[in-house]
């Protein structure tokens, strides 16, 4: 029988103190920390999964326990080992790394059992074998035959040229599904695992904060795969000195394709990923991700993104409501405005300048200029007064009519000298003239927080911390040196690389209570 959590950090805990205790062979301190990591990561919840993708009957040699596989997996990245076939080395030739891990001293798996448990991840429970079944971890394996043109151009042509059109209709489809469950797939089993063995118990260390009032921040970043980019011919073209044909070619990864980095202002060719965060001041907890072939771009991930994890939380049982959703220009677009108002979830977007469309006029305004401030008969930019109940109007008042406190009264003190006609539209007032405009006419110009408030700047900054997020996955699971060659490779290691940084934020929360010594800290059960 297979040893509990309770079981894992007892015995791990003893055999730590008795290490640290020794004064010739000392534990490596990344090992002594990813130690103290593994302790508080209970995985158990994660157990009736992972033991749903084995026989329930297996013939010959039992196989080795899902949740120590799975703890090995993330003791792999804890260290930053860029080598699957290295780290199954490591763990076999080092008897302290496979006692980490749960294992017993030189009884650890080979390369390919980590392999294999990538492969029933991917397929899901275990089914009987079925020659009219092909499992969706053996399409993925071998060559494939593509025309990187031809689908191009398919895309191109079946999706809108604007970026709001095609939000749009994404929204649209997203909240007709609202209802619909989560199809059973790999990203639903990395999902409920992120959820259960992270986020949950962030949660209910108190780390997250209120949970009914959650301010979700959002961003991507690419991921070049290791797949080449050329291909392999399908043909005999080049015996006959024709270099440049237009066949298929065969392609190692399935789903990659050239796509813009913004960033670097250069084109790459394999995925791209998109992950919310919830940032506190101290640590930064994601809460889902998610990716896509590199054409994908944020504005189409985003909204696809908030909807799984809202649809994770209600598969759990788990009340949550989002209050802000805070992303840079690059969701600058209608239709993400448009499903956030329908999910009753504030936008922090900031406006990107390069898309250079004048507004139209909404409310009772009849002049805006280009940032959509309704302008005064005089040709100012009227002062922003209130959002109106039920988060319906911004009402808008004459720019030399500002209230200030005098004598300790708040009063309206006008300032005809700066207006440009010299005198005031309407003297009789106390703020005239004053217009409305309608957020739900145009919420991506009018949003409930203005741009320039102090509120809206602090919630903007707080997108720092995800960017943090984005290079901690790329350092701890070292992609850049080696990139995977398929989006699954690609997803398990962000998901678990996700799941460390909650374990990470936990050590670091006992270190502020209990202190630096490693003793203390591996006497703590791991908060269990």
């Amino acid at each position: 029988m297979a040893p509990s959590h309770a079981q894992y950090s007892r015995t791990l805990s003893q055999k730590l103190q008795g290490w640290l205790r020794r004064q010739s062979r000392g534990l490596p301190e990344p090992w002594r920390d990813a130690t103290l990591v593994l302790l508080r990561l209970d995985l158990d919840p994660a157990r009736p999964m992972l033991r749903s993708l084995y026989a329930p009957g297996p013939r010959g040699r039992p196989p080795y326990d899902p949740v120590c596989v799975l703890r090995a997996f993330l003791l792999m990245l804890l260290l930053h080992y860029k080598s699957l076939p290295q780290w199954a080395h490591d763990l076999r030739t080092h008897p302290r790394l496979a006692q980490i891990a749960g294992f017993t001293p030189f009884q650890t798996p080979a390369v390919g059992t980590f392999y294999t448990f990538i492969d029933r991840l991917e397929d899901g429970p275990y089914t009987l074998p079925c020659p009219h079944r092909v499992r969706p971890s053996r399409q993925r394996k071998g060559r494939h035959r593509r025309h990187l043109k031809q689908e191009q151009a398919q895309r191109h042509a079946a999706q809108a040229s604007q970026a709001d059109t095609v939000t749009e209709r994404l929204a649209q489809e997203l909240l007709a599904a609202a209802d619909q469950p989560r199809p059973q797939e790999l990203l639903t089993r990395l999902e409920d695992l992120l959820f259960t063995c992270g986020v949950l118990p962030s949660a209910q260390r108190g780390l997250l904060g209120n949970v009914q009032a959650l301010i979700l921040c959002g961003d991507g970043a690419t991921l070049p795969t290791g797949a080449s980019p050329h291909g392999r011919p399908t043909c005999d073209c080049r015996t006959h000195g024709i270099f440049r044909c237009d066949h298929e070619r065969f392609y190692t990864d399935a789903t990659a394709t050239w796509g813009y980095d913004a960033y670097r202002d250069t084109y790459f060719f394999g995925h791209h990923y998109f992950q919310h965060c919830v940032v506190t001041a101290d640590h930064t907890f994601p809460v889902h991700i998610g990716i896509a072939p590199a054409h994908v771009t944020d504005f189409t991930m985003g909204p696809t993104s908030l909807d799984r994890f809202l649809k994770t939380c209600t598969a759990h049982a788990f009340p949550v409501t989002v209050r802000a959703a805070v992303y840079d220009s690059g969701l600058d677009a209608h239709g993400i405005y448009h499903f956030l108002h329908a999910k009753a979830i504030t936008p922090i977007i900031a406006l990107n300048p390069r898309r250079g469309e004048h507004p139209a006029p909404t409310g009772t305004a009849t002049h805006v200029n280009a940032d959509g401030v309704p302008l005064c008969p005089a040709g100012l930019p009227m002062r922003r007064h209130s959002y109106g109940p039920g988060g319906r109007r911004i009402y808008y008042n004459c720019p030399v009519k500002r209230p200030t406190r005098r004598a300790g009264r708040l009063q309206w003190v006008a300032y005809p000298a700066e207006c440009p006609q010299q005198g005031l539209c309407q003297p009789e007032t106390q703020m005239g003239p004053v217009v409305y405009v309608r957020t739900r006419d145009d919420p991506r110009l009018y949003p409930p927080i203005p741009r320039d408030s102090a509120t809206f700047k602090e919630l903007m900054a707080t997108r720092t911390g995800c960017e943090r997020s984005n290079s901690f996955k790329k350092v701890a699971s070292r992609l850049g040196e080696r990139p995977c060659r398929s989006a699954t490779q690609f997803l398990v290691r962000l998901s678990l690389v996700s799941l460390l940084e909650h374990a990470c934020a936990w050590l670091a929360e006992d270190r502020k209570q209990f202190g630096e010594h490693p003793d203390r800290l591996a006497g703590v059960q791991g908060a269990a």
